[in-house]
């Protein structure tokens, strides 16, 4: 038995020359499932398999930075070389579900758009995953995945008051965003590094990851900052290809 995940792009609000914008390819037992969508994320993702090997899609949200580079996926299976391929589920809040068909209502035919909610349970194959409500300013839906007695934990974008204790509680592997620093005005809707580490600590996980770091931010502060809040937890920075094994 398999459970891992690879990030495909971690760079907050929007990629950059190092970094994809947000999203993770999720692996049990060697079926593999895209976590958000954003910007350089799929050129990343072909790096690491056939797009038509893909079961399935979550969106966290409708921001761009996790959801622009659905539509490339969406061409490739509609528009490839051997004719459209069948539709994949694509589970997302009902308010991103919405914007996607507002851009192009053909989405659907790529797709068995599926909407979620805060009580929703669905599976990956064997894995069983359910979501929490986060504090930004779309309808965001952090992720938990559990599968063979390990768990894997992702936020996507929230302030202090989203739901992590629904998610990220006794986490293996619990991604986190850490958009700002102590030192930075604060971002509604956003946390710096020192609230991840907190928030990790507090929930008593395994490891913390953090992601979505803004562009230009000093990656080894934003680690220390979380360092010194998440006491003996273990804390690395995500970067594109990292591989993280959850059980």
């Amino acid at each position: 038995m398999s459970f891992a995940v690879t990030v495909l792009g971690c760079s907050g609000v929007y990629q950059t020359r190092e970094s994809a914008a947000s999203g993770y390819l999720i692996e049990v037992d060697g079926e593999r499932w895209l976590l958000d969508a954003g910007g350089g994320t799929w050129r990343n993702l072909l790096q690491h398999m056939d797009y038509r090997d893909l079961r399935g899609v979550v969106l966290s949200h409708r921001h761009p930075d996790h959801t622009i580079d659905i539509w490339q996926l969406f061409h490739a299976l509609q528009y490839g070389v051997e004719g459209p391929a069948p539709s994949i589920p694509l589970w997302a809040p009902q308010e991103t579900i919405e914007r996607l068909l507002g851009f192009d209502p053909g989405i659907a035919d790529g797709f068995d758009l599926i909407p979620v909610t805060e009580a929703s349970e669905i599976t990956l194959g064997e894995a069983r995953v359910s979501f929490g409500r986060m504090k930004h300013p779309p309808v965001t839906f952090g992720t938990r995945i559990e599968y063979a007695g390990s768990s894997f934990s992702y936020s996507a974008d929230s302030g202090l008051e989203g739901d992590f204790e629904r998610i990220a509680r006794d986490a293996d592997v619990f991604v986190c965003e850490a958009t700002a620093q102590n030192s930075d005005e604060p971002w509604w809707g956003h946390l710096c590094a020192a609230d991840a580490g907190a928030i990790a600590a507090r929930m008593g996980v395994m490891k913390l990851v953090l992601a979505h770091i803004r562009p230009g931010s000093d990656r080894e502060l934003s680690l220390a900052e979380a360092r010194v809040t998440a006491g003996d937890i273990e804390v690395e920075l995500a970067s594109d290809g990292l591989r993280l094994e959850v059980g």
